[in-house]
């Protein structure tokens, strides 16, 4: 039977999801199912936060849950995706876990439940809705991506016993919540939601689905590779080195003066003007006639803003008057100054325009105490050398622990000093992660950020994950087929990597399928079978499928501590070739 193509089929629109109002749509949707009776085989959970609507599903209309390995080509399945986009729910894993499935399963039809957008990669959407808003538990979230895995060729799905339990809590706890808005609705005040069909015809559209086989067939997406370009531009436009030092002078100890209170920040460039807590200056300077034009934006970032905006302009203040006691001591021209509080954004801006005649430039320029100047622009310099060290780090880069961790500091460093300068090079470190073949690394990195909660390194990890087109770790973990590996084992096996260490054995990995925790478990033995350890669950899941799929998986030392035993003593290389 030959499958057709179609659209997607939207049954509401809702301003804001709910619990109870989930569950009506599911119950408009089996019902209308019921009515048609198709003959479907299984209900097939495609993501793991999807595992509670599809209970509810199965419950209803008395078709069990079944997965990959329960499931036969001539089924008709209903596939069941849960929000997009959400975390690492995003089209790219919509449309390839679709395509992948249907390689099988060619007769199965999808159901979205909710998602932000109109989605335009599966049969029927359930609720379109303004604003995609957490409804579900963080217990149950959290269990549930840590089953998550990239749609990938010869993989199965195994939910663990714990996300099982969650599901069950999960949608009982959806049903309540609808049997508390139907037991109260007398009683309420305000008009009770209806649910009104976005479009008509439904029966129409199950029919053509379900029986005749006019799916939606995701198309590919060409995903442009994120490019970052921007052109350097100098806040300082002034030739004159009498006039630049004397204006570097006054915006240097300007912000020195701020330094005291608030962590600040003074812009030279545009690759500079970064959002950061604390105060950033941002100046404009320009050669006007015989002295210069300093405009500044003074930008103070602080949760406590009313407070510490106060203290701001009294430390300008203090700051203008010593110009003007100290240093000015004749008439001159004074600045003109402006702000606005954004309480909101916890933001807040003062304006100050500042023109400087020759002689105000003159008398600054000869009480340039040089020393601590030099010191400052010594100090602002640190930033180069810093990249300087990283890209002389990743050149030269041999596996070791201690070489990873001490590359990854660096590049973190550089990240929250100035994420702009690291985007400004992502051409260059790209092509030293190429030229080395050091993409596993990181690979390893986004292992280690798995469970971090700073958002900062994140962002960092999306970076390097962008600049192989990839949207997540997971992504990144099922299209590459080369891994850098720590064994976990326990220091009674201590004497059998001694042995491997001094002999020089070769190493093998073997699959212990049906483990309870996970399908396949692969450990690592000696050439002469001695038992070393075992490999990451998440490495062992996308090998698993890669081996299912006709690879042959090798792997080989990397690193290997003769003197120490700890977490990160051994680690391997492991290729699907």
């Amino acid at each position: 039977m030959q499958v057709k193509e179609t659209t997607t089929y939207t049954l509401f629109e809702l301003d804001e999801l709910r619990q109870e109002l989930v569950i009506d749509s599911l119950n408009f949707f089996i019902n209308k199912v019921k009515k048609l009776n198709p003959s479907l085989s299984a209900i097939y959970p495609a993501d793991p936060i999807a595992l509670p609507f599809s209970m509810y599903l199965s419950d209803k209309l008395s078709i069990p849950i079944k997965t990959e390995k329960f499931l036969n080509r001539s089924d008709r399945i209903l596939m069941v995706f849960s929000y997009m986009p959400f975390k690492y729910l995003t089209d790219t894993y919509l449309d390839e876990k679709i395509r992948i499935f249907r390689k099988s399963f060619p007769y199965s039809p999808s159901l979205l439940i909710a998602s932000s957008e109109k989605a335009e990669n599966v049969d029927f959407q359930l609720i379109k809705v303004k604003k995609l808003q957490r409804i579900n538990s963080y217990r149950f979230l959290t269990e549930g991506f840590k089953n998550f895995y990239f749609p990938l060729e010869g993989e199965f799905i195994h939910f663990t016993q714990t996300l099982w339990d969650l599901s069950k809590k999960e949608i009982k706890t959806f049903e309540k919540a609808k049997r508390i808005r139907d037991s109260a609705q007398k009683y309420l005040r305000e008009e009770v939601i209806k649910l009104e069909p976005v479009e008509n015809y439904i029966e129409i559209a199950i029919w053509e689905k379900f029986q005749k086989n006019l799916l939606v067939i995701p198309q590919k997406r060409e995903k442009e590779e994120e490019s970052f370009s921007l052109k350097i531009e100098k806040l300082i436009q002034v030739s004159d080195s009498i006039l630049n030092s004397a204006v570097t002078s006054l915006l240097e100890y300007l912000a020195q003066s701020f330094e005291y209170i608030f962590p600040t920040h003074l812009a030279y460039s545009n690759l500079e003007i970064i959002e950061r807590r604390g105060i950033t200056i941002i100046p404009k300077v320009t050669q006007v006639m015989d002295g210069v034009d300093v405009k500044l934006e003074i930008i103070l970032k602080s949760e406590n803003i009313e407070t510490d905006f106060k203290k701001l302009i009294a430390a300008l203040k203090d700051t203008l008057k010593i110009f003007f006691e100290e240093i000015f001591k004749k008439e001159a021209f004074r600045p003109s100054m402006d702000s606005i509080v954004e309480k909101e954004t916890s933001k807040a801006i003062v304006y100050l325009n500042w023109f400087l005649d020759r002689e105000m430039i003159e008398t600054l320029y000869k009480k340039i105490n040089r020393k601590w100047l030099l010191t400052r622009l010594y100090y602002r310099k640190q930033l180069k050398s810093k990249l300087r060290e990283f890209f002389k780090l990743l050149k030269e880069f041999r596996f070791s622990p201690e070489n990873l961790e001490t590359l990854f500091s660096s590049l973190e460093s550089l990240w929250k000093k100035n994420y702009l300068i690291v985007k400004l090079y992502s051409k260059e470190i790209k092509n030293l992660f190429e030229k080395k073949n050091l993409w596993p690394l990181i690979g390893v990195y986004g292992l280690k950020l798995e469970n971090a909660n700073s958002s900062q390194l994140k962002e960092l990890l999306h970076f390097l994950l962008s600049l192989k087109n990839y949207e997540n770790l997971h992504q990144f973990l099922a299209k590459e087929n080369r891994y850098f590996v720590p064994v976990k084992t326990k220091r009674i096996y201590r004497p059998n990597w001694e042995r491997v260490i001094r002999e020089k054995q070769d190493i093998y990995l073997k699959a212990e399928p049906l483990n309870p925790q996970s399908p396949v478990t692969y450990t690592l033995h000696s050439e002469d079978g001695k038992f070393l350890g075992v490999i990451p669950e998440i490495i062992a899941h996308y090998i698993t499928a890669k081996e299912t799929t006709g690879k042959t998986i090798k792997c080989r030392e990397l690193y290997f501590d003769p003197d120490i035993f700890s977490d990160t003593s051994y680690w391997v290389e492991i290729e699907c070739l």
